[in-house]
Order: C-alpha cells, then structure tokens, then sequence
C-alpha cells in the first residue's frame, strides 16, 4: 500500500509469452493533454490461429479502469482479425450509459479497442 507522498514509477510484468503479445493505445483531445479520452490495454495469446485467452482493459471512459469480460469471452475461440476484434469492441461497451456530454466515447472506446487488437497482431 502507498504511503503519503510515495508514487509508483513503474509496474513490472512476468515476462511470459502472454505479456510479450500485449498493447496498448491511448487517445487523448491534444497531446498536452495527459489524461486520456479512452484507452485500452489488450493482451492475446493466439495458437494454430486460434485466439486462446484474451485481456481487455479500458480507461478514460468511466470512473475508472475496467478490464472487460464480455470482449474477452467473445475474443476466445475466435480467430484473429476486424471481425472479431469489432465484435469484442462491442461486446465491452454493450452495457455503456452515456451521460449527457459524453455519449461520443462509446465509439470512440470501440474504435481504440479494435486499433488496439489491430496494432497488437500486425507486431506480434
């Protein structure tokens, strides 16, 4: 647990093959800006073309960061590419309720969560 006036610099994960295939993209209004409109951080774990397991997690488009079930089930057993990456993308905001000024990151967090997948699979 942080103690007042202690700040975390940096995490550290296990280097296993799962974390090797891991991304992560954030969108922000103007690159001074720090905080980010959404974001996602994907993780899959693909063999004989076959996604096996799969970790989506989401930030800047509620009041916290949340790692999203629902993409990851629909992820799994699917093979790589747009269509699953778009159907997962809505399977993680399906249950999104926009607020008055904000109903514009529920696409925007579909879109950085297929951006996400895409870029992960085109470096992996």
């Amino acid at each position: 647990m942080l103690q007042p006036g202690e700040l975390i610099t940096a995490v550290w994960l296990p280097a296993t093959a799962f974390f090797r295939r891991s991304h992560y993209v954030k969108v922000r209004d103007r690159a001074s800006f720090e905080f980010a409109l959404a974001s996602a951080a994907v993780v899959l774990e693909v063999k004989d073309g076959t996604i096996t397991a799969a970790r989506v997690g989401l930030g800047g488009v509620a009041t916290k960061p949340w790692r999203s079930a629902e993409a990851e089930k629909t992820l799994v057993g699917a093979k790589p590419g747009e269509a699953a990456y778009a159907a997962a993308a809505r399977a993680a905001l399906k249950d999104a309720k926009p607020q008055k000024h904000n109903a514009f990151k529920i696409e925007l967090a579909q879109r950085v969560i297929v951006r996400a997948l895409t870029e992960l699979e085109s470096h992996g």
